[in-house]
């Protein structure tokens, strides 16, 4: 024996590797150590590829032809025809021997392969319905608290938990026993000792991060803002890879977090942005066709699940009209 890694510890390898890159970006570590691996055995880029395929595109296996050329024909004599004249009967065509041996290596790579993903930790999904919050506690004492139309995925490798925001918005209060709490987001991931914070994935808009509690790690460049501490919020600029911090007074924390109260606070937002907000909660709609309505600010505190309620309220102020035109549909408009 040479001690030669074999193909079958190859494709497992890379098979591993595939399924971890879904879990969620590498950070730099991780990916000099798979350019490590690739760069070693020749064969391990081609196991690469694969694995990568057969997760992408699984229908493509299950729905492969043989093409002609991969195939031999085995021509036999049929009976005679009345004039003596022989007629080539086509015979089935099955594979040459050396096809048949390659659909029975790929049979066994794809077997591994899902006996590798099987063995991987899968998560468990969380997830919230329009106006719907839910409280979910984790195995290390931290808790989550799921914001309407939100879901997370969490998952427990080596007894470490880590938390994926898919979309929507979470308040975690991370316990601070053992090993941080991960909370991976548009793919960074933060680390939390014993800490409470909002994280925030709403479409259209970026991912954010408030602090109310303790500190938050980040996975910024040298030099570059690596916590954010309480009363402070982080916003991620997609493009450009940049994280906004701004400082939170106590006023701006309580509007923050108003949400786990279901309310909605406003200060000196646009009715329209306000209308945006309520729809987040329910599937009536609130709509000001007016521009300069649209446009006037507001300032109060509202339930999130009232959107009729909050818009009597701005037509007293305003001294608008409100028309229920459908049971779906509220429209605001100026007093004739």
């Amino acid at each position: 024996m040479d001690g030669r890694e074999t193909s079958q510890a190859i494709e497992r390898k890379a098979a591993q590797w595939v399924a971890r890159m879904d879990r969620g970006p590498l950070d730099g570590r991780q990916q000099e150590e798979l350019q490590r691996w690739l760069s070693g055995d020749a064969r391990r880029r081609g196991a690469f590829i694969r694995a990568q395929a057969l997760w992408h595109r699984p229908d493509v296996i299950a729905n492969a032809t043989l093409p002609p050329e991969l195939c031999r024909q085995e021509p036999a004599r049929g009976p005679a025809s009345p004039r003596g004249i022989h007629r080539p009967h086509r015979a089935p065509r099955r594979a040459a021997p050396a096809v048949r041996r390659g659909l029975a290596a790929l049979a066994a790579s794809i077997l591994l392969f899902v006996l590798v993903v099987a063995s991987m930790p899968m998560p468990v999904a969380y997830a919230t319905a329009k106006g719907e919050m839910r409280r979910v506690p984790l195995a290390d004492g931290s808790t989550l608290t799921l914001n309407t139309e939100s879901r997370v995925d969490v998952y427990e490798e080596e007894r470490r938990l880590r938390v994926r925001v898919r979309s929507g918005e979470v308040f975690v209060e991370a316990s601070g026993s053992g090993e941080p709490l991960l909370v991976e987001i548009e793919g960074l991931r933060l680390r939390a000792g014993a800490a409470a914070f909002v994280v925030r994935k709403l479409d259209g808009q970026p991912a954010q991060v408030v602090v109310q509690d303790g500190e938050v790690g980040l996975p910024a460049p040298e030099g570059a803002v690596n916590a954010l501490a309480a009363h402070q919020r982080g916003s991620w600029k997609t493009a450009s890879g940049r994280i906004e911090v701004a400082s939170l007074s106590a006023d701006q924390m309580q509007r923050e977090l108003a949400w786990r109260e279901g309310k909605l606070a406003f200060h000196g937002e646009r009715l329209a942005e306000a209308a945006e907000a309520f729809a987040r909660y329910s599937d009536v709609r609130i709509v000001i066709p007016d521009p300069r309505l649209a446009n006037a600010s507001i300032t109060g505190l509202f339930a999130a699940n009232n959107p009729a309620g909050f818009s009597r309220a701005v037509a007293d102020v305003f001294g608008a009209d409100v028309r229920q035109e459908t049971s779906r549909e509220i429209v605001i408009v100026p007093e004739d």
